[in-house]
Formats: C-alpha cells, sequence, structure tokens
C-alpha cells in the first residue's frame, strides 16, 4: 500500500550520514507500478523513481536507483505486461549511486543504450570516483555509456521524443527531461522530469577548489526549470513530486488529473531555490567573517 514518506530535504540529509548499505527504507521499499499518465509509467521504488515511457517500438527507462533496486524494477515492468528487452535507451537525471547504481544490471538485462550528459558520463562509467562531494563509500557499479547527450538534444524512440536540458549543481551533469503526452481526454500536456537542485550536506557553493563554478551552475538550472512549461511534474523522488499521494489520488477515482500539478511544480523549484539561496548566503557569511 501507498503511504506516506519522509520529506526529501531530510531523506537528503540522511545521505551523509548513511553509506549506501543502509539506505532510508523508503528507498527500497518495494511498492506496485502505476501508470502516471500516457504512456509515462512508475516503476520505482517507494521513493526512488524510474519512469518507464513506452511505445511499440520500444521504451526508455529514467533513472534506476540503488544497485539491489534493479529486482524491483524489472518485476515491476514484468507486472506491467512489458519485456525488459524492448527497452532501447537508458536515461538519468543525476549520477549519484541512488539512482544510476542499478545501470550496469539494467543495461544487463535489456540490452538497451545508455545515454548520459557529457560531464556527468565519466562518474557513471567510473561507479562515482571523481564526484565532487561523494567518496568511495558512494561508489557503485560502473555502467559503459554508449554516448553523450547535449542540452537541447532531443532522444527518440519510435513515437517518443524527450528533451535533454542541462540543469547542473547537484552533479556537473545534472539534466532535466521533458516531453508531451495526451491524457485521458486526449489534451497535450507537458511533462518535466526535475533534475535534483537540492544541495547535499557538506556542498561547498563558495571558493570550491573541485568544483569552481558551481554556485553559477545551480544558479543557470533553477532558471532553465523555472522557463519550462510545467503540468506534470515528476522528479527522482517520489517524495518531491507526491508521487504516492498522486497515485492513491488516481487509483480512488481521480485517473491521471490527479498528476496535473504546475502550481505543484512551481512551488518544488521555488523551495529548492529558496534552500539554496539560503545556504549559499550562509556560507558567503562565513567566508567573510
Amino acid at each position: 500500500m501507498l503511504r506516506a514518506v519522509l520529506p526529501l530535504a531530510l531523506l537528503t540529509s540522511l545521505v551523509a550520514a548513511q553509506a549506501p548499505q543502509a539506505p532510508p527504507s523508503a528507498w527500497t521499499e518495494r511498492v506496485a507500478p502505476y501508470k502516471v499518465m500516457g504512456n509515462i509509467h512508475y516503476v520505482g521504488t517507494l521513493d526512488l523513481s524510474s519512469f518507464l515511457i513506452t511505445s511499440p517500438e520500444g521504451h526508455v527507462l529514467i533513472d534506476g536507483g540503488l544497485e539491489g533496486n534493479a529486482d524491483a524494477i524489472l518485476a515491476n515492468i514484468k507486472t506491467l505486461g512489458f519485456d525488459v528487452k524492448d527497452i532501447r535507451v537508458l536515461l538519468t537525471t543525476q549520477a549519484h549511486y541512488d539512482h544510476v547504481a542499478a545501470f550496469a544490471r539494467l543495461k544487463k538485462e535489456s540490452g538497451a543504450r545508455l545515454l548520459v550528459s557529457a560531464a556527468d558520463a565519466p562518474l557513471v562509467e567510473g561507479g562515482g570516483k571523481g564526484d565532487y562531494l561523494f567518496g568511495p563509500e558512494f561508489y557503485f557499479p560502473p555502467a559503459k555509456v554508449d554516448a553523450t547527450v547535449r542540452d537541447g538534444e532531443v532522444v527518440k524512440v519510435g513515437p517518443i521524443a524527450l528533451t535533454a536540458h542541462l540543469t547542473p549543481g547537484h552533479t556537473r551533469g545534472d539534466t532535466t527531461w521533458t516531453m508531451d503526452v495526451a491524457d485521458s481526454s486526449g489534451k497535450t500536456r507537458h511533462v518535466v522530469f526535475l533534475g535534483s537542485t537540492s544541495v547535499n550536506p557538506g556542498t561547498i557553493l563558495v571558493n570550491n577548489p573541485k568544483y569552481p563554478g558551481i554556485e553559477a551552475d545551480y544558479k543557470r538550472a533553477f532558471e532553465v526549470e523555472k522557463g519550462l512549461t510545467c503540468e506534470v511534474f515528476l522528479a527522482a523522488h517520489g517524495s518531491q513530486f507526491g508521487g504516492p499521494a498522486k497515485a492513491a489520488a488516481a487509483a480512488a477515482g481521480k485517473g491521471d488529473a490527479a498528476f496535473i500539478d504546475p502550481e505543484g511544480c512551481r512551488a518544488a523549484i521555488e523551495r529548492s531555490e529558496n534552500a539554496f539561496l539560503a545556504e549559499l548566503a550562509k556560507q558567503k557569511g562565513s567566508a567573510a567573517k
């Protein structure tokens, strides 16, 4: 049964205190897959999102979760009646262990091509080595990247068309994806898979020797996301877009209208930006002393 989960900010704070072997339970708890809208399906765990976008000519999977989540994702895909071997492309929003560690297994099972932004590709292929914040305790099984994606590039699989919008900061190659989908009434809806813009504990935003342009990148990311038309917003954590509650509302009779939430999209971006600006001001104040 779907239920409420910890706020994203609290979950994020746990990253600094817990190694991948002991993640928050919501990251691994299995839930039944569900249809979001049109050909978009949720196949992740309670709080780590994985989205399957389907077509008669092949499918796309966005984000893979923890290494151990591969079994749950594969089972959810099968439950929905789809074949993992019909996945043609794997995409990610960010190259952190809690979103890409399962890709090595998923790539092997599906035979799909893995496409990653140029700035995040080395992390995926290096199993997390070279991350500007996370160390060895957050390494994951490396996966070969078949091609890199550029800002504005459209990834197509049959009728599926996903546009990449680089939103760096959280990772150097953090990526927001957009697509259009028809809702149950036939109306076209603009869908945004938000790249993460949260600031993980320990992130240096001022004079960061490992990432000199981090402040500018974060600010650019917020401007990009605020400039997108967002009617249906999805994200790498279910708690970020209210996935469990929306899925419950949809099952209770609201249907895919439960996921139409432009106000929620704007609010999520605003909350994240305000948190970033507060942390930036705090660090600049400390640096000035």
